[in-house]
């Protein structure tokens, strides 16, 4: 009899566990799909007013409130918050100073409001990471605007930046500067990149020393350093040998094409037109970046 209620309990406790789960899972998913604004006030009476203000004038907005370092904290571990809003004069730089101090929040935009104007106060204010500072007294429309306008700002950033994540940065190097625009052409149409361009291995080298690359197009055949010799440069440097590096040949010499395949290259195309199977090459090497 103990045994069946202890089972019966069990259950019991089961399904308001996952209930719970599925609830946070769902606040979770609300949460993406929400811009959420956290105003956070320690004096009660500004905080509920400057709320109130924010929710009427800005319906597509979830605006939540905290009074208190602890409470803004976990306000922001729980939810995806876009925007902070403080006001210095009660309590605001203590939180910002608290929120920028954790990893995990110290990038959230910020708004400050505050009655100062001493110089020395805004550049600390601005200092700790502020996009916008709001001198008080200061008129609701126009507090409403400036809201909305960095909250349009700080979105049209994130998907900029989403973008620019999703783009490949491509390092293509060839002599032939007639070859170098046809292949230039033909990665262009078929990936979304960033090509940079060079004529030389050393010009290559310093492209690569400053902006990086997820993938190196190099041709064989170059003066000086060759396609090969620059790539033994690349996997010597602790910093790009994981790039993979593809050698660009004309030649059908087998000879040529073995050296290349027992080289650390990740595969070789031919040029100038890359053909087919080349950018199926060039695009398998991307994605594993990824």
């Amino acid at each position: 009899m103990c045994l069946d209620k202890f089972r019966e309990r069990a259950k019991t406790q089961g399904r308001r566990i996952e209930a719970m789960k599925s609830k946070s899972m769902e606040k979770v998913a609300v949460d993406r799909h929400e811009t959420i604004i956290m105003v956070a006030i320690s004096e009660d009476r500004n905080l509920n007013l400057t709320k109130i203000l924010l929710e009427r004038a800005l319906p597509n907005y979830k605006i939540l409130a905290a009074n208190t370092n602890f409470n803004a904290i976990n306000t922001l571990i729980s939810r995806e918050v876009s925007l902070v809003i403080l006001d210095a004069d009660f309590g605001g730089l203590d939180i910002l100073r608290r929120i920028r101090e954790d990893d995990r929040f110290k990038t959230i935009p910020a708004m400050m409001m505050s009655s100062s104007t001493k110089r020395e106060f805004v550049a600390e204010v601005f200092s700790l990471g502020v996009q916008d500072y709001i001198t008080k007294p200061c008129e609701p429309a126009a507090l409403i605007a400036r809201v909305d306008k960095m909250i349009a700002a700080n979105e049209a950033a994130a998907s900029a930046d989403a973008q620019h994540k999703n783009v490949f940065n491509i390092l293509l190097i060839d002599d032939d500067i007639f070859d170098l625009r046809q292949e230039r052409e033909s990665i262009k149409n078929r990936f979304p990149c960033e090509i940079n361009t060079a004529q030389s291995a050393m010009e290559g080298m310093k492209l690569l020393e400053n902006n990086g690359a997820d993938l190196i197009l190099v041709s064989l055949d170059m003066p000086f350093v060759n396609g090969l010799k620059f790539l033994s440069l690349v996997v010597a440097n602790n910093r790009f040998k994981n790039i993979p590096v593809i050698i660009m040949t004309s030649t059908r010499d087998f000879s040529v094409i073995s050296e290349i395949n027992k080289s650390e290259a990740a595969g070789y195309v031919k040029k100038p037109n890359l053909g087919e199977d080349g950018l199926a090459l060039i695009e398998d090497k991307l994605l594993r970046r990824r």
